[in-house]
């Protein structure tokens, strides 16, 4: 008798393989569908929200700056805002502000209006450099370098790169490059991976659907915590801009430059010599916690660096100065620049 073989069809109804298959075509439609819902937003959010300041070209590639003020050039400030943080926010200091001094507030590549970045970690020198070339472009050679909190950081950089052209420098409750170690050991809440941790997290976020959730809320919860650091008013602005993707690679960048900054920032830009300089600090420790004294010793590292500072312990504020004490900012701005010329 001859024996017949039969070979049966592949089994295409495997429960894991329909699962698996099921689950990937479901992960790429809403990946594609947020990336789209995110192209389309930042493309209506452009058109809707123009740019308040000036785009200043650096050599390829441009930075928005808001300027206020009539100064002579010897009497111009350049801030340099926190960590992610953009031009808009300091509208509090700048409007206390004397009108006969020029004030710079610069937003860095790829936050608010300013031209996106590559991926990738936005060094302390890195930072430096492009801000050195926005002084290049605007003709400034001598001026009062403003940096808050990692904006401090870069302007304590520049300063120590080029110290013929900083007059006066103002660190606003500013970062130092060796910070986390000594407040992740002061206190049980932050690690010394933090910034690692909430870069990972930042990237990780769907823009897309995030963006979408938002829209549908009307964006309220953003616009009402915009509203306390940028005023109502430009609210909204401030908020269509930190939901672009530039916005999230920058500040990811930044984090990034933050957290290898005890590598990547060199002893000597720790020099200052006799520079005129003036140190902000937080003085109840709000926002700081069981962390406050170990922030008070960093910044006391900071006052150290120059034989001409100054150090000044301010209450009633947290780390936002600019937000919380605009009035004292300005008032420690103001004291670094030369005499008001004479009438």
């Amino acid at each position: 008798m001859t024996s017949v073989r039969v070979r049966l069809p592949a089994n295409t109804t495997n429960p894991s393989r329909r699962r698996a298959a099921i689950t990937t075509s479901l992960a790429a439609f809403l990946l594609s569908a947020g990336w789209l819902y995110q192209r389309k937003g930042q493309r209506r959010d452009a058109l809707s929200f123009q740019a308040p300041g000036v785009l200043v070209d650096i050599g390829g590639r441009r930075l928005h700056v808001i300027r206020s003020g009539r100064g002579t050039p010897g009497r111009a400030v350049v801030i340099l805002p926190a960590l992610g943080a953009t031009a808009l926010e300091w509208h509090r200091v700048t409007a206390a502000m004397p009108e006969d001094i020029t004030v710079y507030v610069v937003d860095r590549g790829g936050l608010g209006w300013s031209d996106p970045v590559a991926p990738g970690p936005r060094s302390p020198r890195t930072l430096a450099t492009e801000a050195t070339a926005l002084l290049d472009a605007l003709g400034l050679t001598s001026v009062v370098l403003v940096g808050h909190s990692y904006g401090g950081l870069v302007a304590r950089v520049v300063a120590a790169a080029h110290p013929e052209r900083i007059t006066g420098l103002v660190l606003v409750d500013s970062s130092h490059e060796h910070q986390m170690r000594p407040l992740a050991a002061a206190s049980s809440h932050l690690r010394s991976t933090e910034l690692w941790r909430t870069a990972i997290r930042a990237q990780a976020r769907p823009l897309g659907w995030y963006r979408a959730w938002h829209d549908l809320t009307g964006r309220r919860r953003l616009i009402r915590d915009a509203g306390r650091e940028v005023g109502e008013q430009q609210a909204p602005a401030a908020v269509a801009r930190a939901l672009t993707s530039a916005h999230r690679r920058a500040v990811v960048g930044e984090l990034l430059g933050m957290a290898l900054a005890p590598r990547t920032v060199p002893e000597w830009t720790r020099r200052l010599g006799d520079l005129r300089m003036t140190v902000l600090t937080v003085g109840d420790g709000h926002g700081w916690g069981p962390a406050y004294p170990a922030w008070l010793d960093m910044q006391r590292l900071l006052v150290s660096m120059s034989s001409r500072s100054r150090h000044l312990v301010l209450s009633g504020t947290g780390h936002h100065m600019n937000h919380d004490v605009p009035d004292a900012v300005a008032h420690a701005i103001v004291e670094l620049l030369p005499d008001r010329p004479s009438r």
